[in-house]
């Protein structure tokens, strides 16, 4: 059993790497994209308008500005991640059939669900 665990515990390790890997990648492709498709890349600093993430990206996909939605995909992706291995964690626990600690898990994962949940003004 233990090897099994180790094995789940090895496998989600890469996962994580390989998401850090892939949103970085969506990210400096973003950028780049930005970067060449805009005569002033800070333009959109020197202003702030208060508008729902929702808004922004509708805004963005009516005007096409690919480069700023991958960026956007980059940063939901590693804002995911760990989500992910709290989840990964919770069912490690389960497997492992220790309830206190798959219960900590899911508090935690309950908490950080609610902060998102809060803090997103869709």
């Amino acid at each position: 059993m233990s090897d099994q665990l180790e094995a789940l515990e090895i496998k989600t390790s890469k996962f994580l790497r390989a998401g850090v890997v892939v949103a970085g990648i969506l990210i400096a492709i973003g950028w780049i994209g930005n970067w060449n498709s805009s005569t002033d890349p800070l333009f959109t600093f020197k202003t702030y308008d208060q508008i729902s993430l929702f808004d922004i990206l509708r805004l963005h996909i009516r005007n096409g500005d690919w480069s700023v939605l991958i960026c956007y995909s980059g940063l939901a992706t590693l804002i995911s991640l760990p989500l992910i291995r709290v989840l990964l964690t919770m069912v490690l626990f389960i497997k492992q059939k220790e309830i206190i600690l798959a219960t900590i898990s899911f508090a935690v994962l309950l908490g950080l669900l609610i902060s998102m949940a809060l803090g997103i003004d869709l």
